[in-house]
């Protein structure tokens, strides 16, 4: 019997004039999204293929190792195309560089603040609220609608089942959403393969299992639609409560989770931690030249009152030694501030850690935090982005500092030479760096195992909230008045 309300329901929603227009909406809107996903793709890996030759070509004409700038660049990944992320909010590239620590620039909404304000339609952004809204529009009568029009107790005048019935109206419902989600996704594939992007196999099942979320996330707020539908006696009171719901879930909580977190484990800001670090450093640079003070003044003790003559022989025989003094000392000083520095990035590291955990946790109330969560970690485009990034630029630091040791410092213009005991300097021809020689920068491996792993608590958190609405749903209409 549940077959013969499924046939119902999908009939009467695919012939409505409202199934019509939002079904070629969400399908424009979702189209729109691929294309505009893979047009920004394409244009960043441009951008940074152009980079990476640029900064070749010009590393290549220098004769010095030392006086070529290296940079490690970002490469964008396909998976770009369907989620966005903090993509555009963190730097491309970071200068590798000895005396500076890795830093990533010219980010997107750096360069371009109204990208920022309006934010990028990808995919992931047209789904959390296109379909989820799509989806309250097909169900918020869905019961009292139709005891609205006087159907509910025809239907009921038989002997049928209250189950069967809702099965089949909620079963019909899902396959009338399904249809354009399903000629969306298969539009946007075939726009990725005419487009030339190149996605591996991978790829494709990081885009599945994607789909399949987005599939769980609108399930979620159709059967919520209905559960609302069946305790509420008017429609328009249903859509009013669905709307509501639909505000917090979307707009509200992520925000509000955001801001909870901030309140409940403060953090300080990077300009917080500077002031400290520079704090630090003037420190233990003015304890410095004051034990440095205190020890010149020691060093001479033992000649006060002779000869300058005397003096200077003093001099020469301990100026070696005190050199090395001072080196030990300076070093020892140098390091102080380096271990400081590092304590106090590691603790602002650790605390935003923490604040990002809770904030994510209080998020996940929401189904649309969560669909965001999983279409964020299966893209790659997560909060760890910036970490993966900056780990193996680290790594690529203390490589490619290794490979000027191995130059010689990247000395290549200067020749050293020895002659009679002294050590004298002599001009080489200009001979111009080997770029083949140089190291090249590993982007840092984000595979498909690690994405789904990652993914996989938010996705059986969706399933748990299609569990609960639909749970919700069978009941409330079990026990819906149909008088």
């Amino acid at each position: 019997m549940w077959r013969i309300f499924l046939e119902k329901e999908l009939k009467d929603s695919l012939q409505s004039a409202r199934f019509v227009v939002t079904s070629l909406v969400s399908i424009a809107l979702i189209a729109l999204s691929f294309y505009l996903g893979i047009a920004h793709y394409q244009a960043r890996l441009s951008q940074y293929e152009q980079s990476q030759q640029m900064m070749l070509e010009t590393a290549s004409q220098q004769t010095n190792w030392m006086a070529a700038s290296v940079f490690a660049f970002r490469k964008p990944d396909p998976m770009e195309v369907f989620v966005n992320g903090i993509n555009s909010d963190i730097g491309r590239y970071s200068e590798i560089n000895q005396m500076r620590g890795i830093k990533l620039v010219r980010s997107e909404f750096g360069d371009d603040p109204m990208l920022a304000v309006f934010q990028f339609l990808d995919l992931s952004f047209v789904v959390q609220i296109v379909l989820s809204l799509m989806a309250i529009l097909f169900t918020y009568n869905a019961i009292n609608g139709e005891k609205e029009g006087g159907t509910l107790k025809l239907i009921f005048a038989n002997q049928i089942s209250k189950a069967e019935f809702i099965l089949g109206k909620l079963l019909g419902n899902w396959v009338a959403l399904l249809v354009p989600f399903i000629i969306s996704f298969l539009i946007g594939a075939m726009l990725i393969i005419a487009m030339g992007v190149e996605m591996s196999a991978a790829h494709w099942g990081r885009f599945a299992i994607f789909a399949f979320s987005a599939v769980l996330y609108f399930t979620c707020f159709m059967l919520i639609g209905v559960f609302v539908s069946a305790l509420t006696k008017r429609s328009s009171l249903s859509f009013l409560i669905l709307l509501v719901c639909w505000i917090v879930s979307v707009l509200i909580i992520p925000k509000a989770a955001t801001m909870l977190a901030g309140q409940a484990m403060p953090v300080p800001s990077a300009d917080e931690i500077e002031s400290r670090i520079a704090s630090f450093s003037t420190q233990a640079r003015t304890e410095f030249f004051a034990s440095m003070n205190k020890l010149f003044a020691e060093r001479f003790r033992p000649v006060e009152g002779q000869s300058q003559e005397q003096r200077d022989q003093f001099v020469r025989e301990n100026q070696e030694r005190w050199q090395q003094e001072e080196k030990e000392i300076r070093e020892t000083m140098d390091k102080k501030i380096a271990e400081y520095s590092a304590r106090q990035y590691e603790d602002l590291y650790n605390q935003k850690n923490s604040q990002e955990l809770l904030a994510l946790s209080l998020s996940k109330f929401s189904p649309a935090s969560a669909f965001q969560l999983v279409a964020m970690k299966l893209g790659g485009t997560d909060t760890g982005l910036k970490r993966r990034y900056e780990d193996a630029m680290k790594d690529y630091r203390k490589q490619y500092t290794n490979f000027l040791s191995d130059k010689g410092g990247g000395h290549g213009g200067i020749r050293l030479s020895v002659s009679n005991g002294r050590g004298t300097v002599s001009a080489a021809e200009p001979k111009k760096i080997n770029i083949a020689e140089m190291p090249k920068f590993s982007d840092p491996v984000y595979g498909a195992g690690e994405a789904i792993n990652a993914s996989l608590f938010d996705v059986g958190l969706l399933a748990l909230f299609n569990i609960l609405a639909f749970v919700g749903a069978f009941v409330a209409f079990l026990h819906y008045d149909l008088r």
